[in-house]
């Protein structure tokens, strides 16, 4: 779960009602084979290595570099609204003191300092996963108690389903908040970490492979039902069919059915999505970033698993990439100045949304051969059909962001 799920839920359905919610539910089937796939790789490929971006190199020896450079390209665009996130919500939790237009700013700037501090201690990430669950808990809890108390209408709910495209209201383009669906909840360059979700659980031979997929479902489920709540608040209050673009008028979505304590669910729900989320994401990213560098680069002689157990966080440049790049440079994007929280945030996860064909190609080709993986575990028809249907879906996605943008 992260900031990028709960904004283009939260605009899809104050802008457009239950209109567009089959691309919530498509984007998610999408994730889930993507990031199925790439497991399958990470678990059951015939060179001894537990690193996607190894499989990238046995395809073209450059691709691992490309694909790393784009991931931290766009890890920096989702620290932009991120960070911003987190600050506005922090802000808004401690009572706005102050000049509200650099209040942001300043509240954005200690969480990054706090943050930075955290990345030299101990299991830092343990702690930043913790919250995550409490996040996830406060989020399902505060919009489950929402649709509870207000209700929803089935029919609706029911035709939202199906596919349709609405005339564009509000503040974005309705095929701009496809792509935003698509980037942000379906995933693009993010997916890829969870390479390294598999190396800290110790998954990494077939026999996990099963209770990866189990894991990996469950996981999309409670994704899943915590939009869907988000979704339906969002389309049952008296905001709907307005222009969303900032994070107060969220507030209000929950403000405006339980009242004042429904406003400090929701920012203590974003404060934790946001600050659990860009630590995790610098982390990710850099670590593609240094592990498409290393398998591009790596002397030949040098051995798959030699390069992937390479303990990359250790390294200095990787401490200065990860707080430099993408954690305080940033910062810039939280001045009153620059765009909004929600406009950040559609317009990076439409953006992100163009990498994911290029992904997609790459992990049809390493799952397709037992040139890559082990024979009995290579793809069947219907699963690289699936596949072949996930990137399509991606190109429409990176077209419309583009046009929708630019």
């Amino acid at each position: 779960m992260s900031a990028g799920d709960l904004i283009a839920s939260s605009v899809s359905g104050a802008d457009y009602g239950y209109a567009l919610m089959w691309a919530l539910v498509l984007s998610l089937l999408a994730r889930y084979v993507f990031v199925a796939a790439i497991a399958k790789y990470v678990l059951c490929n015939n060179n001894s290595s537990n690193s996607i971006m190894e499989g990238f190199a046995r395809i073209w020896r450059p691709l691992p570099f490309i694909i790393g450079l784009c991931a931290f390209a766009l890890g920096f665009g989702y620290a932009t609204y991120i960070i911003k996130g987190a600050g506005t919500a922090f802000y808004n939790l401690i009572g706005r003191p102050g000049d509200s237009e650099w209040g942001v700013f300043y509240s954005a700037a200690a969480l990054v300092a706090v943050t930075l501090l955290l990345l030299f201690t101990r299991r830092q990430y343990a702690t930043f996963e913790f919250v995550a669950r409490a996040a996830a808990v406060i989020l399902l809890g505060s919009f489950g108690a929402v649709v509870l108390i207000q209700g929803f209408d089935p029919a609706e709910f029911v035709q939202g389903l199906t596919f349709q495209v609405p005339e564009s209201t509000g503040g974005f383009e309705s095929l701009v908040i496809v792509a935003a669906l698509i980037g942000g909840v379906g995933g693009s360059t993010t997916n890829l970490m969870y390479n390294y979700f598999l190396q800290d659980k110790g998954w990494l031979t077939p026999k996990h492979r099963k209770i990866q997929l189990i894991d990996l479902a469950v996981g999309m489920l409670v994704i899943l039902v915590i939009n869907l709540a988000i979704w339906v608040t969002a389309a049952e209050t008296s905001v709907a069919g307005s222009a969303i673009d900032d994070a107060n008028a969220l507030a209000g979505l929950l403000g405006s059915t339980i009242g004042l304590a429904g406003e400090i669910l929701f920012w203590l729900g974003l404060f934790f999505i946001t600050f659990t989320t860009f630590p995790a994401y610098s982390y990710g990213q850099t670590k593609l970033l240094m592990d498409g560098v290393v398998n591009t680069f790596r002397p030949a002689g040098d051995a798959a698993s030699q390069v992937a157990g390479e303990d990359f966080e250790k390294k200095a440049s990787f401490r200065w990439l990860q707080g430099g790049f993408l954690l305080v440079l940033p910062l810039i994007f939280s001045l009153p100045v620059m765009p909004s929280f929600v406009e950040l945030t559609i317009l990076v996860n439409a953006l992100a949304a163009i990498a994911g064909p290029i992904i997609i190609i790459a992990i049809i080709v390493l799952t397709t051969s037992s040139k890559f993986v082990l024979r009995q575990h290579v793809n069947r028809w219907w699963m690289t059909a699936a596949l072949i249907v996930v990137g399509g879906i991606g190109v429409w996605a990176s077209y419309q962001a583009i046009v929708g943008i630019f």
